[in-house]
């Protein structure tokens, strides 16, 4: 079994998501929208296209024994993951440019003047924010980190689209935090508070040969995710 070292986040992340299950808190600011009436402009900040989509499962057996069984649920995990990818092709997907282009599109239609900016790959929250600043007139940087994929809570039970966003809007003048949250959609971990919003039925799959037999369907299933957390971003920063 080859096992490439790079791809160990993958059950990393299906341990941690289980021990976050029952004691994850995560920052929330409502949106005042009273004392942000000077935001006219926000520069919305989006990151590189994805280039792999993850599968993952959060009750994954191997977890369960060892090292060994580790690498095992890995390899595993990244298997599924390259065939979701492969279906779906992230070249036709381009999740995070919908996603940005939604955003931007929707606060024009609310009142706001934007903007989109293209992240570099890799980039942390403080260079989005510095970068989203240098732009004219702009008053509010809207940073958003998405990242989208299939989750399962184990191997026999359905895959479910799972999209996690996590959003902070900064005023460029004060540097004062004006909105932040974290919104999933789709695969619900239990008592992590976020802002979850579900996935309709026709959107699961019981198996990884069933997510990738129609990849059209497979990926309007995460359309409809970003579109929707979309949607409650721009419905958290409502103008009055």
């Amino acid at each position: 079994m080859k096992f490439r070292c790079g791809h160990l986040p993958l059950v990393i992340l299906a341990v941690a998501a289980a021990l976050l299950a029952g004691c994850a808190q995560v920052p929330r600011q409502a949106f005042n929208a009273a004392g942000a009436a000077n935001i006219h402009k926000i520069v919305v900040t989006r990151a590189q296209n994805q280039d792999e989509y993850d599968v993952n499962m959060v009750g994954h057996p191997g977890v369960s024994f060892g090292l060994i069984g580790g690498l095992i649920a890995a390899a595993d995990l990244q298997s599924k993951t390259t065939d979701l990818t492969k279906a779906i092709d992230p070249k036709e997907t381009r999740l995070q440019e919908r996603f940005a282009d939604m955003l931007s599109t929707q606060l024009k239609t609310d009142g706001y003047d934007t903007e989109v900016i293209v992240l570099p790959k890799d980039s942390k929250e403080e260079q989005a924010l510095s970068l989203g600043k240098q732009r004219p007139g702009c008053d509010a940087v809207l940073f958003v980190d998405m990242r989208a994929g299939y989750w399962a809570a184990g191997p026999s039970t359905d895959y479910f689209p799972r999209i996690i966003a996590k959003v902070k809007a900064v005023d460029t003048k004060s540097d004062k935090v004006l909105y932040e949250d974290t919104i999933t959609y789709g695969y619900a971990m239990p008592r992590v508070q976020t802002v979850h919003l579900a996935s309709p039925p026709e959107y699961r799959f019981k198996d990884v040969p069933t997510l990738t037999a129609d990849p059209a369907k497979t990926r309007e299933g995460l359309y409809q995710g970003v579109d929707a957390v979309a949607h409650q971003i721009v419905a958290d920063l409502k103008k009055q």
